[in-house]
Formats: structure tokens, sequence, C-alpha cells
């Protein structure tokens, strides 16, 4: 059984293809789980917000700077280096090329932030972020937190479209920043990310150093 102490990485594959949608944390996801089924076991992992160039309102163009990136605790590498290191995927008519991937440890930074959080039942923006605080109360995590918010002001809202026995349908989140941030406490949010859909690219948190086009 994985503990508390168990050091979390990234594990960063290179991806090739053509365009995604823009909203496609659970269709890459789904792809994943059709590879290594065990991803949707899986609790530890979190998968990271994929990088590139919107080309429409919907389709996303991958560049060379576009990376898969996961990120679990290094007891899990083995595992899904194994399943994951040069496969393909198909989503839709268009397949994507993974790479052999390579490693980057978490760093303490002072400021963090996440593209989309999403917590269950909490969709209006200030009892989103109550119960954004109390997350990190419960991590024990001293910050101050604030939801990024549009040029015009308005809180930054995401959302992403997933689908179940139910039907599809979209759950609603908000773009996240903590700072302030301890060694310790960066460290641990970075670890266990906030809120649900961390497997659908929610929840996960990068240097809010990182340029406005990265984040988008």
């Amino acid at each position: 059984m994985l503990t508390e102490e168990s050091p979390y990485i990234d594990l960063i594959f290179s991806l090739t293809g053509q365009t995604l949608p823009l909203d496609n944390g659970y269709i890459v996801y789904s792809a994943l789980s059709r590879i290594c089924p065990a991803i949707h076991q899986l609790e530890d992992i979190s998968i990271h917000p994929i990088a590139g160039i919107p080309e429409s309102s919907k389709e996303l163009r991958l560049t060379q700077r576009s990376k898969l990136q996961i990120r679990l605790p290094v007891d899990l590498i083995p595992f899904i280096y194994e399943y994951l290191a040069g496969q393909t995927f198909s989503i839709g008519q268009n397949q994507f090329q993974l790479g052999i991937p390579e490693y980057n440890p978490l760093h303490p930074f002072p400021d963090l932030y996440s593209r989309l959080v999403i917590i269950k039942r909490f969709q209006e923006p200030q009892r989103f972020l109550e119960a954004a605080k109390r997350q990190l109360e419960r991590l024990n995590i001293q910050g101050t937190i604030t939801l990024s918010s549009r040029a015009n002001g308005q809180p930054q809202c995401r959302q992403l479209t997933i689908e179940n026995k139910a039907g599809i349908f979209p759950v609603r989140g908000f773009g996240v920043q903590v700072t302030g941030l301890g060694e310790e406490d960066s460290i641990t949010l970075q670890k266990y990310g906030m809120g649900g859909k961390q497997k659908m690219m929610c929840g996960v948190f990068v240097p809010s150093r990182r340029n406005k086009r990265e984040r988008e």
C-alpha cells in the first residue's frame, strides 16, 4: 500500500497527432483506459491538461510542445511505463502516438494554479470558493486561495463534458490560484490536488509563473 511519504513525480510523454477537441479531459482518459484498464481503478494518479493551439472554439491543434503528463507516486512508474510508453491510441478518426517518457520531480513553488477545479455540488463562485478553502484546511495547507478571473473581472468558469450510463453532460468548475505557500504545503497541494475528476485533467496544480498561453 502506498503511504503519504511516497514521493510523486510527473511522467512526461511526448504526444504527436493532429487535433483534439478543446474539451478533451474525459475522452483522453477513456482512450488511455483502453490501453491500460487499471487507470480506471488507480486513485493516486492525475493527468495534466494538454497544451496546444486552439484552432476554433472546439479544436486544439497539437504542437511539438504538446505532452501527456501524468502525476503519480514513484511506485507506479514501472506499471504505467509498461502500458503506455511508445503506444498509440485513437480518438474518433484521429490517432495519437506517445513517446518514451521523461521524469520530472515535484518542486515547491509559492504560487500554484489549476486551470479547472471541479467540486461536486458547488458550481456557484462564492460557495465553490468556500468549499475549496475547506479542502485546503483538510490537508493542513496554509495559503491564499482565489478564483482566476477573466479580463472582465468575472470568475474563470470552464466545463468538462463527461459520459456515463445516464448520458453525456457538462460539469462546471473554476480556475483556482493558491498563493503564499510554504515548501511543504506546495508539494502537498501538487501531490493531492483539489476536487474531483483529476484523471480527467481537473484539479492538477502547476506553478503560476507559467504564462497565460500555456494555461489556456
